[in-house]
């Protein structure tokens, strides 16, 4: 690990499995949207030494998944993980059904027909970047993945650790946003067990609340953003692209609804390990003001951090591509809910204990290693040729 010892990692992992369980209210969940599919499922390993480790702070095992509960959380041990839902067999003959059956028009924005894995390892590349210093497009892999990519501007506040750039990719303009990779950034994971109005939208009737945390950052960034789009010639017409991995798919989900309030062209957007950033109300504002823009959010069944916040009051965005690990073990588009029960849903709270020691291991984490072994680099700062000042390995 770069500047944080596997002790503080281990501390700030399940600090942060803990703030999550304990700061979730419990809201009745919210329909948001249907669309098509195709399956696969995958059981989530668990580590039995994790079971100790989380349990050994008393007050809290009532916020520790029952998966990871010893004797001194009155449990008889850990619990049988859920058995996950059958699902369809991989590129079922009625999801390409469906969307044959749509417009040409309609299939160019759904998510679940346009869902494409060669496009989805140049977002991942994209979002790679955005650990690097990635002015001059010369960063090392993620750059080399992506060589078209001109008049690249960063946009950076250290001291909340929001980082992101905009640049030019061909006739579209692109915003990435930086996942976290500081003990500033993981302060801001951690203020977003709170939920807080998010100004100026509602669902229903009901007012949208998202992550504290993660508001702060996008607010501390977005005028400067916009600001650096104005410069390199992006209009609001100009079709937008939107991509970020971890901490930086929250921010990447605030924009998107942000820039499309604001008139912008929103294009497509992928985002990969994103947690969930707000509430029933914000996921049902969020789809209908993205109803036609294909918003792809990439999961793992091995990544931690998908699982969190819990579901309940908070609530996924856009439709769900869901890898059980690996790309040769095929991945499934989920139902466009946002919580679809035979994708990420299917394990449960994923044992996000067991996964988040896990990657005390960059190597080992699943948060990291999205596309792989298709895309050769990891979604970090590890393959940075130049990497920004205040880049630490840290997932």
């Amino acid at each position: 690990m770069y500047g944080m010892s596997s002790l503080a990692c281990l501390r700030l992992a399940a600090i942060m499995l803990v703030g999550f369980h304990a700061h979730a209210e419990l809201t009745p969940p919210v329909e948001v949207s249907n669309s098509t599919a195709v399956a696969i499922n995958r059981p989530h390993q668990e580590w039995p030494e994790t079971q100790s480790l989380v349990a050994s702070f008393p007050s809290w095992c009532q916020f520790v998944p029952k998966a990871f509960q010893s004797v001194a959380c009155g449990s008889s041990g850990p619990a049988s993980a859920p058995s996950p839902a059958p699902a369809p067999a991989l590129n079922a003959p009625s999801t390409a059904a469906q969307c044959q059956q749509l417009s040409a028009e309609q299939r160019a924005r759904s998510a679940a027909c346009t869902y494409s894995e060669k496009e989805a390892m140049q977002f991942a590349a994209l979002s790679a970047a955005a650990y690097c210093s990635p002015e001059e497009w010369t960063c090392g892999e993620a750059c080399r993945a992506v060589p078209d990519m001109r008049s690249v501007r960063r946009i950076d506040n250290d001291e909340l650790d929001a980082h992101a750039y905009v640049g030019r990719l061909g006739e579209a303009c692109v915003v990435a946003f930086r996942g976290t990779d500081s003990v500033n950034g993981w302060g801001q994971n951690l203020a977003s067990v709170f939920l807080t109005e998010l100004p100026g939208c509602s669902h229903q009737g009901e007012t949208c609340r998202v992550g504290a945390g993660f508001l702060q950052n996008y607010q501390a960034i977005a005028e400067a953003v916009r600001a650096q789009l104005s410069a390199i010639g992006c209009v609001k017409s100009t079709p937008m692209f939107v991509t970020g991995h971890s901490l930086g798919g929250a921010l990447a989900t605030l924009a998107m609804f942000d820039l499309e309030r604001l008139g912008y062209n929103l294009a497509k957007a992928y985002t990969f390990g994103q947690p969930r950033v707000g509430d029933v109300a914000f996921a049902g504002a969020f789809h209908e003001a993205m109803a036609s823009t294909p918003v792809h959010r990439v999961t793992r069944a091995d990544d931690p951090f998908v699982y969190m916040p819990a579901r309940d009051p908070f609530h996924h965005v856009g439709t769900e591509v869901y890898y059980r690990g690996d790309t040769t073990d095929g991945y499934r588009v989920c139902n466009g809910s946002g919580e679809d029960a035979a994708c990420q849903d299917s394990n449960g709270d994923g044992g996000a204990a067991a996964l988040l020691m896990q990657c005390v291991i960059p190597q080992q984490c699943g948060h990291l290693r999205y596309l792989q072994p298709a895309m050769a680099f990891p979604l970090d700062a590890e393959s940075c040729a130049r990497r920004m000042e205040s880049a630490i390995l840290i997932p």
